[in-house]
């Protein structure tokens, strides 16, 4: 505007110079030239009605003066749309019915100026006035219809984003009060258990289970005079026998850890049956010892089933050196406690038990509880791992989770292979062939070597819904094997650990959705108000330097106006993309809002993040942008403003300022290019 004000100033001078007006013509120019300066001044500095009622007074003026210095001439007459448009663009509505009125009164007054009649009678002066006014209402109807149109869309958007705002917050809320509800039910499991623990510890430490078989046995052998005592119980499944103590002549059964199946082809045998068997085995036994040189007169042996519930239980076993064996006597007398040892062995295992249930809720508590005891989400399925062992012992333990399409290894303890190529059917890591079901190995298996160091494998699946998302394998080098009871008990296991899991990526990706934009997936501005805050005391405590950078994309209403807003944002997403390439990883890059960016550089000087931002200008200039039909785009660059504490400022609470200051500067300097704020002071 201030070009033609300038224009129409010097065809005035002009004009009154070649006419030879008087001495008061030149001091109305003159007082015409002031307030046209002071009209520029104010329209760059405020952008109020007043300003724009001031401006239009004064351009008004001047284009009445320049009608009556042309004699009203038709074309002349045109320009007094232009104050009339520059007014409409500054104030909206308000200045388009300001500058219309205006219109009207630089018409008339022109037309006083030539005829010098105070009623204007030529019909093109009447014409011209009233199409002025009709002009300027029209426009600013439009406008008004224009603003209102855009505020009844934000309103809509603003209504749509609240709802989808009550919404998650119903649906976190709903979450938040299931998992109360869970946490309070197995609170409420947990104290009921922690009762019966009371008791349960109590017992233990007057008779532990193994202290307890220990002291049946040695009483066992004093009472009926032989020379080893051995305790067989079966395992959860009644499926084998197992030594669990021996003393004596028979310890070597111990060492030797053998395990007796008691069901062969599925079909329960007759406690005689097994027996027969475990009498030859202990036997055997003695006759070892006879074989090493030890005198013998005549082994022996008792072998006496504890059956209960249906099924045996375990298998109480006496030896003997002696001529004549054990007489008849002693066999019976070891019968008539056969009730009493399995009540006693009964109670002992079913407090056993009762320890193992307590540890497996108490597994499954802390694993509630690890999503918040642990360090980071990172480190959780570490101590998820961890926490299995208390109930299901192992050596060796891997975690494979999936990762979109393809399956990696979150946590390991000991020495497995990694097992996404040796693990049947998993087709190195093809997220696709994760087992849906879980499964044992054993040393018997064709794959088995694979599988070392361990012997014995144990896997189950991740399942979150009705899809696998990942497997846990534990393995044993040590005997016992795993059975089909802790393969049941870690897939439920298993199940609760893919809850926790996937409740910790959740809060993952809520975090990650609370700091980050969502178009350019850079952080967001609240973000970087929280970290910029954090700079700010470091710098006052450590007096370390901190530059920002602050980046306009130059030009970006042309490219929304002319490709539409969906070119607009994917160039921004393609800017960021460029902010990232060209800035070093430990710079701190956020959406400042629109299409401005703001970049945060820690322990940086003036020097350094004038340097930054070259490189920025530089990489924007020689990147091609691409449109979404990925053609080729417009080339675009950038201003940036750099400021830095202690090289722009003393206070670092005031960097931020000092940056957009250079921004400014920078863009009213002819923008695409770097200015840097520098305390001159």
């Amino acid at each position: 505007m201030w070009v033609f004000r300038a224009a129409g100033l010097l065809y005035l001078g002009s004009h009154f110079w070649l006419r030879a007006l008087p001495e008061l013509a030149w001091v109305g120019l003159g007082a015409l030239t002031v307030g046209a300066l002071v009209a520029s001044v104010l329209e760059r500095r405020r952008h109020t009605l007043d300003t724009t009622l001031f401006g239009l007074i004064i351009d008004y003026s001047l284009v009445s003066l320049v009608l009556w210095s042309v004699q009203g001439t038709a074309w002349a007459y045109w320009l007094l749309f232009i104050p009339l448009l520059y007014a409409l663009f500054r104030s909206g509505a308000h200045g388009a019915f300001l500058g219309g009125v205006g219109g009207a009164g630089a018409t008339y007054l022109a037309s006083f100026l030539q005829t010098g009649n105070p009623t204007p009678e030529d019909p093109m002066t009447l014409s011209w006035m009233v199409g002025v006014v009709v002009v300027g209402a029209a426009l600013g109807w439009l406008w008004r219809r224009r603003v209102q149109f855009e505020q009844d869309a934000l309103l809509q958007q603003a209504e749509q984003a609240v709802s989808e705002s009550e919404s998650a917050e119903r649906r976190i809320r709903e979450n938040y009060r299931e998992l109360a509800h869970h946490y309070h039910r197995l609170e409420e499991h947990l104290a009921a258990l922690q009762d019966a623990a009371e008791l349960l510890q109590a017992i233990q430490q007057a008779r532990a289970p193994n202290t307890l078989y220990q002291a049946i046995l040695e009483r066992l052998r004093a009472r009926f005079s032989a020379t080893g005592a051995a305790l067989y119980l079966s395992d959860e499944s009644g499926a084998q026998l197992r030594v669990v103590c021996a003393i004596s002549s028979l310890a070597r059964l111990e060492q030797m850890d053998s395990l007796t199946p008691i069901r062969p082809f599925q079909k329960e045998p007759s406690p005689q049956q097994v027996a027969d068997k475990l009498r030859a085995e202990v036997i055997g036994i003695e006759r070892l010892a006879e074989a090493h040189g030890i005198p013998l007169e005549r082994p022996d042996a008792i072998v006496q089933p504890l059956v209960g519930e249906g099924r045996i239980l375990g298998v109480v076993v006496l030896s003997t050196r002696t001529e004549q064996g054990f007489p008849p006597e002693t066999r019976t007398r070891l019968r008539a406690l056969t009730p009493y040892l399995t009540g006693l062995l009964e109670l002992t295992e079913q407090l056993r038990l009762m320890g193992v249930r307590l540890a497996e809720t108490q597994l499954l508590y802390e694993m509630e509880n690890l999503l918040f005891c642990a360090e980071t989400l990172q480190s959780l399925p570490q101590h998820a791992l961890t926490l299995l062992k208390t109930v299901l012992p192992y050596e060796h333990a891997q975690l494979l989770v999936k990762r979109n399409d393809s399956v990696e290894i979150a946590a390991q303890i000991g020495a497995l292979p990694d097992l996404r190529t040796v693990l049947p059917g998993l087709n190195k890591g093809d997220a696709s062939a994760l087992p849906q079901r879980g499964y044992i190995f054993d040393s018997e298996h064709d794959s088995s070597s694979a599988f070392a160091p361990a012997k014995s494998l144990l896997v189950a699946p991740l399942r979150g819904g009705t899809r696998s998302q990942g497997v846990i394998v534990l393995g044993r080098s040590e005997t016992p094997p795993f059975n089909e009871q802790d393969l049941e008990l870690l897939q439920t296991l298993s199940f609760q650990m893919t809850n926790v899991l996937e409740r910790a990526q959740l809060l993952s990706d809520l975090e990650r959705l609370a700091t980050t934009d969502g178009l350019t997936g850079l952080y967001n501005y609240r973000h970087f108000q929280e970290r910029y805050r954090e700079e700010i005391r470091l710098c006052q405590r450590y007096q370390h330097p901190l530059a920002i950078m602050i980046i306009d994309l130059d030009g970006f209403k042309q490219v929304n106006d002319q490709y539409g807003h969906l070119e607009g944002d994917y160039l921004l997403v393609q800017l960021a993309e460029t902010l990232r390439d060209a800035l070093r990883n430990t710079e701190f890059i956020a959406r400042y809002g629109g299409d401005e960016f703001v970049v945060l550089m820690h322990a940086t000087n003036l020097q350094g993040g004038v340097a930054a931002a070259k490189r920025v200008v530089q990489a924007v200039r020689e990147t091609q942008y691409l449109n979404t039909q990925g053609q080729p785009c417009i080339k675009i660059s950038v201003s940036i403003g750099v400021a830095a504490y202690p090289n722009s400022t003393e206070d670092p609470a005031e960097v931020l300022e000092k940056a957009d200051e250079a921004l400014e500067i920078a863009k009213r300097s002819g923008r695409n290019q770097v200015v840097a704020l520098e305390n001159t002071a």
